[in-house]
This record gives C-alpha cells, structure tokens and sequence, in this order.
C-alpha cells in the first residue's frame, strides 16, 4: 500500500497582494485513508486527519498520548504518569464485553501489534478511522476504529536539518486525594468506637512517607533529523534520545531511537521505498512503593535515630502499620532492570504500468525482544522467607506483514474510477520464558552462582495467522456524486476448519451540493453528505478458543497429568459489527470554517464469552458467541479562524462525542457476570457496575444502609451488607467528551492550548475500600474527607459517612455505590508559549531558522472526584476500561522548555 502519508496539489495561483491574504490559494487536497488515495473532496469515510503541528503540544515519549482531544469519536484513556506508560486509543465507545475494545494501529500501511513504540517527532500525520466505509478493508482487526501514522519522508531540492531539544520537569500530582498526618490521624483513631488508648507524644505530623518519597521527575529529548534528497532520490534520517525519571523515586526510562526512511527511484515505472526503524528502550528499577507511601502510618519513621533503616519485623520498639512494611529497607538491595528493542523494517516498492495502473508492494518485518530481571536479597524483607531470589524473563514478539496490490485510477472526461485489489498476508509468534532461583548469593545476578533451588520455569507460547483478499472501488461523476463500494475476504487460524472464512463488506455514499447549479448559497464554500454502511469482525482474544486444551500441571504416579482445560467450540466464530454512519462536511466564510457532523449506530453480534459450565461435565470453560450489543452516538468538530492577516492569526477549535451503548441479549438473557464489580444485563450498559446500593447513614445510630429488593418488587433498607441486593448501581460510560483548542500568532509569538472534559459516568474508588474504611484498618492511613463530608458522632446527626469503630466488621468498605463517584472532570491539557527568531538573530546563530518555547501539560484539573484522577481509571493491560481507580500512578504536572534549529 502506499505510504505517501498526506500531501497537497498546488495549481499556481495569482500573486497575492497584502491587502488578500485571506483569500486561500487553489488547491486540491489529497489524504490515503486506509489503503486508498483519495481527493479530500470525494471523501465519504468518516475520518479525523491530524497534522504533526496539531502532535507538538506534549512532551512525551507515547504517540498515543498526543492525541488526547485532537478528534471527535477518538477517547483516550491515560494509562497512568510513570515514565513510559502509554495511552488507550478507544474509539467510538465500546462494542463488545470481552473482546478487544483497543484501536488499531497502522504505520506506514503496517498493522502493529498493540501501541507501537515510535518516537513522536518522526511522525508526519495521523488520521483516526472510524466507520465502515474506512475500515471495512483492515477487516476483523479494524473493527474498533483505526489509528493510522504516516513518517515523515525526504524532500527533493535543499537539505534541511533540524535539531530539538527539550528538557522539562515534572512534579508529583496527588489530586485530591489527601492522606492524614500525625495530628489528624491521631485525632481520628482516638474516635473510634472501642480503640485501645495510644501514647498523646503520637499527635504530631510524623513521618510524610509521600512526600519523602516522591521527587520532581526530570525529562531530556534531543531529537536531530535530516530531509533532503534529489529528482529521482529523497531521504528521511531522524535520531532520538529520550530519558526520563519518574516522580516516584527510584526509576530511570530511557530510550534511543533511529528512523530512516528512503525513496528512490530507479526507473520512471519503478520506485523502491525501504523503511527501517530502532528502538531501544531500558529501565532501572529501584522504585519505591507508591502503594506503601499511601497504606504507611505517619507514626512510623523508617529510619532509627541513628540514621539507619528499620527493618519492622525486627523492630525493638513499636510499629504501628499494620503490615509491618518499610520498602525503603529493602530498596537498599532490591532492584530491577529491563530492555526491550524494537525494529521494524519495510521494503516496498511501486510499479508503474501506465499512468493509472500501477503495483504497489509492501513487505515488512516488526520484532520485538524484551528482557527483565529482579533481584531479591536475602537481607531484605521480601528475601527473608527464601533466602534471596533472581528471576529473568524473556520474550520475543516476531510479525510478519505482506500485502500485494493493483491500484487504478483513472479519469474518463467527467467520471473517474479508482479501484483496488489486494492480497494480503499476516502472521504472529509470541513466545514468552521465566524462570528463577532461590537462596542466592547476595550481590549476584547470575543464576549459578550459588543458588541452592530453583523456581519451576513457566512460559506462554502461541502464534496466529490471517491472510485475505481486497478489493474497493469507487466511482465519482462530475466531482458532484460519489459512490464507493469494498469486500474483504479474510481467514484466520482463531478459529476451526468450518468457521475459519469472513467476509467484511462497505458501501457509501456522497453528494457535493455546493456544486449543483441551484446552489447559491455563498457563504457556504463547500458542503457535502455522506453515509456508509458496512460489516466488519471482531476478532476474539484466545488463540485456540475452539480447541479443546488440556493442561500439563498435575502428578499421578509420579508421572505427568493431562487435566481437561477448556471445552473446544468448532462453531466458534467472529463478533460481527454491523456499522452505518451519515454525516456532513461543511466549509464557509471564505473557509474560515469547518464544520463536521457525524451520527453512528453500530451493532455488535455473536458476542464471544468465555462461559463457565457445570463442573459435572469434567471441564468448566468454553468460549462462546452469545448476546448483542448496540453502540450509537453523535459527533461534532468545529474549527473558526477568527483573525487572519499578515500579522495576527487566531483560531478555535471544539470536538464533542455522545454515545450511548446498551446490551441487547446475552447468553439465555441472563446477568452475565464481569470483572471489576462489572455485569453485562440485556437493556443496560456495557459497563454497568453491579454491587449493592448504599443507602447512606442511619441518623439515629449511625450504621451504614444498604437496598433491598423484596420478591414482590418493594424496596426497602437494611444494615445487614449480606442481606442486601446485588443490582445496577451505575455506569463507566461517560455521556460526553470533547476538547477545545486554541491557537494564537502574533507576528513572531505564538500561543497554543487545549482544554480537554469529559462529563457524565462513574469510577469506582476501589482506594477508599483502605483509607476512608470507618475504623476496619485502623493501623493503616486515612484519607481527609473532603469539605462536603461528615462522619456520624451522635443520634440525629445527618452524616455522609457512618460511625467508625476500631476493626469495623460491619462491612461498610465492601463494594458499593457508596465509592462510586462522579467521573466528571474538565483538564487544562497543555499551554504553549512559543517565539520564532528573526533571520537577522538567526544568521547570528548561523542556522536558518530558530524558535523558543515553554510548555506546561496538566496544569490544572477540576473534578469532584475524590481520588488521584478520574482521566486514569486505569486501562487494564492497557486493553480494557476498568472504570475503576485502584493504585495508580499519577498523572505528573510538567513544565518543559524547548528550543528547535533549522540548519
């Protein structure tokens, strides 16, 4: 496919005076959407185009994380603030239950596995697919929308090189999540109802394991790239260093990455495209717990008098935490490292037949290789059981990518044609190894050197093939009337025999009004209809799910066991999604503004669960398809450019997303269980929360309350927790989303910003199970309640929370819709101050050109929510929304300062 990645056709326009500079140059607009390219004017998908200009306000080391608010339909879910940590791209809300929910990725006409590792700055564009009609053709891997990224490439005429370098600091970002002190908790265990009396020399503010063990994180990116190239040869050469330390202590990121990316052209009917990109990326782990920093008492200071470190469990005076815990002990030995090296290489090549049919190869080749190792010492607490531990694990991740097409294109006085047909091949081998030994030498990190025992290696191995042929053709009359149709013939080694073969479809349709003769609306530039229809699978997460398994795990005899592991389902197949989308595309006021209006309505078939079945049978699991599930929403882009001249230029922009997804059936209509206090019930949402309803406070004793559901349909309370009904408390689905954006140039300053929200939907703060527990962990630390919170003390009081006692055992910190909480949050994302040097102080400097900036990314954050942060909910295995927030690691404030020279 052709990895041109986004470009523009100028027809030569008059030579404009300064008095027209808002009037816009001819110009004919050309964008590759999936495996075609396309006029902007003829687009029927439903599409997102983000530019790199749009990708540079974030520091980071994650592509995904740029593009949080940069398109309607695309949510992105932070997986949390640790050096490395990267993003979910989730788009158009959630159409399956168990299956991947995650966008794909596709660089440079690749499909990767997961989020690629790349550097941000080699990234020329990025487009969001998101309908059938733009997906159809990835077949049961675009089902969830598509995430594609074009590289940068080389230039013809004068070299250029540039050089960035930008430095930032990032500061640790609690939210509003507020533990107590000395004094407060003091205060708070001599409440409790029946505590035992502890020394008064405790009421002080004590250790602050938080702050002492957190840092201002540092951030070094240095990217040097090179463009240039002749008539027949154009080259693209970029190098990066990127190296971060975390605001937790303890952890180091770094990575060297390298991109080059060549075009030349031997014949004109032959051009060769090679690709290839590195990557390697190391950490060092000697990271302190963020977990103990919040569970640790301030009444327990790690260090003795004598400045040294407290090992609790030998501890000859008192401490107080209930799971006698002091990380930093360990940490004097304890430590852990990983390597991981990516490298993806590309040949593609076109031939040109004629004029407007050529063959267009791509080849590729993506390996991963990841290694870690943690060292336990014998010393420390967690080696004292075995006498010290070396574990190391292996991994390799190998891909392999093939697609051949024809592509026609061609123009017939006012009716075009342009057609495809491809096929494509691909393949996985994941392999997996860990293994381990005990009582070792302390110092050492090689398995034998001195260790008595080993732990039982463990390994996953499993590989997965596609293949298929395409084919899509669209035909246009006149410039005015569009109409477009593709097949996707698609076998995948997931499934058996009789079941192994899909077929994915689209068809669209477009209208340019504005060209009719009857339109004479002038303001209006361009406007356009569209809709599409299409079906595409989903495909299901196990590799063998219609296999029986077995497992290799149990002894008779003193010989190896098979145990039956998984019932088999020959019948099983893909989840089809049926996926219709109408929307507008509206330019006016001189292209001043762009309009883009989009309504989907999606549904999800043949669910594939993993369904447990009856222990009689001899074996308990098997995969299924059952149930349906339907997603629909509506989608808004706006962008106005509110001054443009020579010497201002000012413009705004605003995305907002709705969609609601509901289960239509499951398995029998019955209450399909899910993980993270989650249920799948036929009529409600996708990520409905099942758990018992909090009822709140007692006022006349001060007991939690909880709802009861009698058989006759009455409800009524109760103080009792196991009496209390299992229900629908809630949902994850937000019912809103968007950003807004703005962009401002003032002769030679500019400044950018973003704002993103989300409104609507709910987490669960797992968190406040521990530290907001009415007195069940009385010797671990608490949360400060928030203003708008009370505790119950006497009769009559109306209280948010209930009595606390010491070792509450009325389980009023279990699960409920008592520690749900309102997701809603509104983001300053980023602010940009920048200043472009003038060619005068740029020829000082001896470069071309030279710009100034200075950055600040998550500024400031308003929400409700009592927790770290409810953007970080967090992603589980950075594949699923979990909606709930357990121990994350937060999002960090930074602050950056950049400079970039043109050579």
């Amino acid at each position: 496919m052709c990895p041109v990645f986004y470009y523009a056709v100028f027809y030569p326009p008059k030579r404009i005076k300064k008095k027209d500079t808002l009037r816009e140059k001819s110009i004919e607009d050309v964008v590759i959407v999936g495996y075609k390219t396309q006029k902007r004017s003829s687009l029927t998908a439903a599409v997102s185009i983000i530019s790199d200009k749009k990708l540079k306000d974030a520091n980071t080391s994650d592509v995904s994380s740029l593009l949080q608010g940069k398109a309607a339909g695309a949510q992105i879910m932070q997986g949390g603030g640790g050096p490395g940590s990267s993003a979910t791209v989730k788009i158009r809300g959630t159409a399956t239950i168990n299956g991947p929910s995650q966008a794909l990725w596709v660089v440079d006409g690749v499909m990767m596995n997961g989020t690629p590792n790349l550097d941000p700055n080699q990234i020329e564009s990025i487009n969001i697919l998101k309908d059938a009609t733009s997906t159809a053709l990835y077949g049961s891997k675009g089902a969830n929308g598509i995430v594609q990224v074009f590289t940068k490439s080389g230039t013809a005429g004068k070299s250029t090189m540039n050089v960035s370098v930008n430095n930032s600091f990032n500061t640790f970002n609690n939210g509003r999540f507020k533990l107590m002190d000395g004094t407060q908790l003091y205060d708070y265990f001599t409440s409790l109802k029946n505590a035992p009396s502890i020394p008064s020399e405790l009421r002080n503010p004590g250790y602050n394991w938080l702050k002492n063990g957190t840092q201002t994180g540092v951030v070094q990116n240095y990217t040097i790239d090179f463009r240039g190239g002749s008539q027949n040869s154009r080259t693209y050469i970029s190098g990066n260093y990127y190296d971060e330390t975390g605001t937790v202590r303890g952890y180091d990121y770094n990575r060297l990455s390298f991109r080059i990316n060549h075009e030349h052209t031997v014949k004109p009917w032959l051009i060769l495209k090679p690709k290839v990109s590195l990557s390697y990326t190391s950490g060092k782990d000697r990271q302190g717990s963020l977990y103990q920093m919040y569970l640790n008492m301030p009444w327990d200071n790690p260090k003795a008098p004598d400045g040294s470190l407290i090992n609790p469990n030998s501890y000859s005076g008192t401490w107080y935490g209930r799971d006698y815990s002091n990380y930093l002990y360990d940490l004097q030995w304890n430590y852990g490292k990983s390597n991981q090296l990516d490298l993806i290489g590309n040949f593609d090549a076109e031939i040109k037949f004629t004029d407007y049919l050529k063959f267009v190869t791509t080849n590729n080749v993506t390996y991963r290789n990841y290694d870690d190792m943690y060292y336990t010492d014998p010393r420390s607490i967690a080696g004292d059981s075995n006498k010290g531990e070396l574990t190391e694990s292996y991994s390799k991740d190998v891909s392999k990518f093939f697609n051949q097409m024809l592509r026609f294109d061609k123009d017939f006085g006012v009716h075009n044609v342009n057609a495809l047909a491809a096929y494509e091949y691909n393949d996985r081998i994941y392999k997996v190894s860990r293994a381990g030994v005990y009582g070792i030498v302390p110092g050492t990190d090689v398995f034998d050197n001195g260790a008595t025992t080993g732990r039982k290696p463990s390994g996953t191995k499993y590989d997965r093939a596609y293949n298929a042929f395409l084919f899509n053709a669209e035909y246009v009359y006149d410039k005015k009337y569009f109409i477009q149709g593709s097949l996707r013939s698609e076998s995948s080694s997931a499934f058996g025999a009789s079941q192994r073969n899909g077929l994915f479809y689209s068809y669209s349709l477009g209208w340019n009004i504005h060209k009719e003769k009857f339109f004479g609306v002038k303001p209006i530039n361009e406007w356009k209809l569209r809709a599409s229809r299409g079906l595409v699978g989903n495909t299901p997460s196990p590799n063998y799910g219609w296999q029986d398994l077995y497992a290799l795990t149990q002894m008779y005899n003193a010989q190896i066991g098979a145990t039956w592991y998984q019932l088999g389902n020959p019948n099983l197949t893909w989840e089809s999604i049926y996926q219709n989308n109408i929307g507008t595309d509206i330019r006016a006021f001189d292209n001043r503004l762009t309009l883009n209006v989009d309504y989907f309505n999606n549904k999800t078939k043949d669910l594939l669960m993993l369904v447990t079945l009856p222990s009689l049978t001899g074996v308990d699991r098997q995969y299924l398809n059952v149930g349906d599930v339907r997603n629909k929403g509506w989608e808004f882009n706006v962008n106005y450019a509110v001054i443009k001249s020579e010497n201002v230029n000012w413009d705004i922009g605003f995305n907002i997303s709705t969609y609601n997804n509901r289960v239509l059936s499951t398995r029998n209509n019955s209450i399909q269980l899910l993980s993270n206090n989650q249920v799948a019930i036929a009529g409600n949402d996708v990520t409905s929360f099942y758990m018992r309803k909090w009822m709140g406070v007692n006022p006349d004793n001060g007991a939690g309350q909880w709802e009861v559901i009698n058989a006759d349909g009455t409800k009524s309370v109760t103080s009792n927790y196991n009496q209390a009904t299992l229900q629908i408390v809630g949902a994850a689905t937000p019912d809103y989303y968007g950003s807004f954006s703005t962009n401002l140039t003032v002769k030679r300053f500019y400044l950018n910003a973003n704002i993103y929200f989300s409104q609507g939907g709910q987490i669960y703060n797992s968190y406040r199970e521990l530290f907001d527990s009415d007195g069940a962990y009385p010797y671990y630390n608490q949360m400060v309640l928030k203003d708008s919170w009370n505790r119950w003390e006497k009769p009559g009081d109306i209280a948010t929370h209930p009595v606390a006692i010491f070792n509450n055992n009325t389980l009023t910190n279990k699960p409920s819709s008592r520690y749900l909480e309102d997701a809603s949050y509104m983001k300053l994302r980023s602010l940009r101050l920048g200043y472009n040097f003038p060619d005068s102080l740029a020829e000082k400097l001896k470069v071309s050109s030279a710009s100034i900036y200075i950055m600040g990314e998550n500024l400031f954050t308003i929400t409700k929510f009592s927790g770290v942060d409810p953007e970080a909910g967090p992603a589980d295995n950075q594949t699923t929304y979990s909606g709930t927030a357990g121990a994350i690691y937060p999002i960090p404030r930074r602050f950056s300062l950049g400079f970039t020279f043109t050579f």
